[in-house]
């Protein structure tokens, strides 16, 4: 009978062995070893971006605090390319076993409404943790007429089209805070993209445009020192970086809360044991003062979710972005 195959039938040869040996040696037996404890070699955080961006700044600081908690080298491995769906795919395509990451950032639910994407920003993916956010930044170079939010939608209204908005590129983040801006506050400002927020802010600190929103980590530095002005932040409360800044909400533009945050994501599948052991380590890594203070010297608010609200916060964004991309008839350049 079938059955029979698989009886043990005791071998001579083990008479007189202790149970303990034989159990050692069926152990050593290839694929009978026992499951190996996660993390067993070093972890890969996929940033799709150039070295020495926001991006890139907090997941090295992340990496430092997270390598210690897990007890492996934690690796960051930039991945620029095609508006970030280089770095994205690789995630997506990879073996769903956490050594695989991705430093997700807002825009990465912006991009399928202006893209054809290799991958599907919210089912080839596994919201891991959420890090933090910082809110944009509405700022002007200094000599700019208007002193408030008021003012400049004032000037906008009474010359329409007058008025400038920069921005990092078209349906970038910075791009799309001033269209919803514009749809607000019934304003028409043109839009003038820059291939990057770097250009953008020199010609606003240089005076050859006026205005631009930005985020907080790559703005705050000019604000410090003078080059620019900041009129008010799109985030629901006062920004901890900047609290002599009104937010948009206090300058009476109602409903505007646009928030670039950044998160951990890993390839779908990614088993649920592996995903709590990841978001577990991040939360203390993220709990000790010298990543606080790093994170938060960057303009980085420190939001701390579990991996099914952050996995919530993409998908409400991802629908927020289509809708915006389509009432304002964004194009892709």
């Amino acid at each position: 009978m079938p059955a029979e195959r698989h009886r043990l039938v005791p071998c001579a040869s083990h008479r007189g062995v202790p149970r303990r040996l034989l159990i050692l040696a069926a152990a050593a037996l290839p694929g009978l070893a026992p499951a190996q404890k996660w993390p067993a070699q070093p972890v890969r955080i996929i940033v799709p971006y150039t070295a020495g961006g926001g991006s890139d700044n907090i997941a090295r600081a992340l990496g430092t605090e997270l390598s210690r908690e897990l007890g492996q080298p934690v690796v960051v491995d930039n991945r620029p390319g095609a508006s970030a769906m280089l770095g994205a795919e690789m995630v997506a395509r990879a073996a769903p076993d956490g050594y695989t990451l991705l430093m997700a950032d807002m825009p990465h639910t912006i991009t399928p409404s202006l893209y054809k994407t290799p991958y599907d920003a919210l089912k080839d993916f596994t919201p891991v943790a959420l890090i933090g956010s910082s809110p944009l930044v509405l700022a002007v170079n200094p000599n700019f007429k208007a002193q408030s939010v008021k003012q400049f939608v004032a000037l906008a209204k009474a010359q329409p089209g007058r008025l400038n908005l920069a921005s990092g590129g078209t349906g970038t983040a910075t791009h799309l805070a001033g269209e919803l801006f514009k749809q607000q506050t019934g304003t028409f400002i043109t839009h003038i993209p820059y291939k990057g927020s770097g250009q953008a802010i020199a010609d606003v600190v240089a005076g050859h445009t006026e205005s631009m929103f930005a985020s907080a980590p790559t703005v705050i530095p000019h604000i410090r020192s003078g080059a620019l002005r900041a009129l008010a932040t799109t985030s629901a409360q006062r920004s901890p970086a900047l609290p002599q800044v009104p937010t948009l909400g206090e300058s009476g533009v109602r409903g505007l809360t646009v928030l670039h945050w950044f998160g951990l994501l890993g390839p779908a599948g990614l088993p649920s044991g592996i995903q709590t052991t990841l978001h577990d380590a991040v939360a203390r890594a993220m709990a000790t003062p010298t990543l606080q203070a790093k994170l938060q010297s960057l303009g980085l608010e420190l939001t701390p979710r579990t991996a099914a609200e952050f996995g919530a916060q993409m998908e409400t964004d991802a629908a927020r972005w289509v809708r915006v991309v389509k009432e304002r008839n964004i194009k892709a350049d």
